[in-house]
């Protein structure tokens, strides 16, 4: 339930001027039906110095009991309005009401004014007495409505295009950053085949570990394009990362693959391969002091895709950051194939670990 004072007027610089949202309010109804009273006296008056015939204490009288009347019941529109969360509403909706509130509001006011507040002395028919008031407060309720949702949509216009100002800003600086992430790679790609260049023709090894390097950067940066990619294409890339790696460890460095045909048209998301492959060079391989193997096992087993990769364990195989990859793997199968998906850490008895990954094939 909002407070009296939470939704008033929501004009920044007129809350601020005034200091209370709450006593904007109140000001702009005690000025709105004071200006509306003290136009009526002054016209009053003005009929009265012109020479016609008018009661000026009892048309006073009336005028101010209809304003005050009138205050009453526009508060009481502001409190329904507010409390039925009309401004939220379609604008068929708010028109809808807008017209019943207006029709019941002046009908009330109008009978009230007719019984209660017009001077008996008028030679007025109640019929008379009656349309005359129906007109006047239909004017002046409807024209409060249209002030009080025009100032809020007027609100909602500047706001909104505040929000439209700051999207718009924040589209152009992802334009700027994807626009820098693009000159990168191109300036990275130039700088290393330029080092290559530089690299005598007779070392081929060299040569070649730049080479696959500028694949694996070059397949990794546009991987993002796509939400899954073939298992051959992931399995490539994690081939050339290892040639680079086996030229690093040389003969520490053991590699058994175990990748059935039928895998390899399957759909993997990209990296999540690779990201297995590189936990287990970091947790394992470069850890142990006599030659490690790393086996890559892939297949597809009643229509689930069975993807393992195991490395020799040590105390860095349970540490943080490999529980942290191994969690953002489980998250990325699960927000790509729902609950149909697993991701797990297992403890083998050869003194191996076992990262094991199944989804559905596609």
């Amino acid at each position: 339930m909002n407070s009296p004072t939470s939704d008033v007027f929501h004009f920044p610089g007129l809350a601020k001027s005034f200091g209370n949202r709450w006593l904007v309010y109140t000001g702009c109804q005690l000025l709105g039906w004071g200006g509306v009273a003290a136009f009526g006296w002054v016209m009053g008056w003005v009929r009265h110095l012109g020479g016609q015939e008018a009661s000026i204490v009892e048309d006073q009288i009336f005028l101010s009991l209809t304003c005050l009347a009138g205050l009453v019941a526009t508060h009481i529109l502001w409190i329904i309005i507010r409390r039925g969360e009309w401004l939220v509403l379609s604008p068929v909706k708010i028109m809808v009401r807008y017209a019943s509130a207006l029709i019941i509001t002046s009908l009330v006011l109008s009978f009230l004014g007719m019984e209660f507040f017009m001077a008996s002395s008028r030679g007025e028919s109640r019929i008379e007495t009656f349309t005359a008031a129906l007109m006047i407060n239909t004017s002046l309720v409807g024209a409060w409505m249209a002030i009080y949702f025009l100032l809020h949509f007027y609100e909602g216009f500047h706001a909104a295009r505040a929000e439209q100002a700051l999207l718009k800003e924040a589209v152009t600086a992802g334009k700027l950053e994807a626009l820098r992430l693009q000159l990168n790679p191109h300036f990275f790609f130039n700088a290393l085949n330029s080092i290559r260049a530089l690299i005598p023709v007779s070392n081929t090894e060299a040569r070649h570990a730049l080479t696959l390097m500028a694949s694996v950067l070059r397949t990794t940066l546009g991987s993002s394009e796509c939400a899954l990619v073939p298992f051959s294409h992931e399995i490539e890339l994690v081939r050339n990362y290892l040639a680079i790696e086996k030229i690093r460890f040389s003969e520490h460095l053991l590699i058994v693959e175990n990748i059935s045909p039928s895998i390899l048209l399957a759909r993997i998301p990209p990296l999540i391969l690779l990201t297995l492959v590189e936990n287990g060079i970091k947790h394992g391989v470069q850890l142990q002091e006599s030659p490690a193997t790393l086996a890559i096992t892939a297949e597809v087993r009643d229509g689930e895709a069975c993807i393992s990769v195991e490395n020799p364990a040590s105390s860095a195989s349970a540490d943080s950051s490999l529980g942290l990859g191994l969690q953002n793997l489980r998250e990325r199968l699960q927000l790509t194939f729902g609950n149909r998906s697993s991701a797990e850490l297992h403890f083998c008895g050869n003194g191996n670990v076992r990262a094991e990954l199944k989804y559905p094939a596609s």
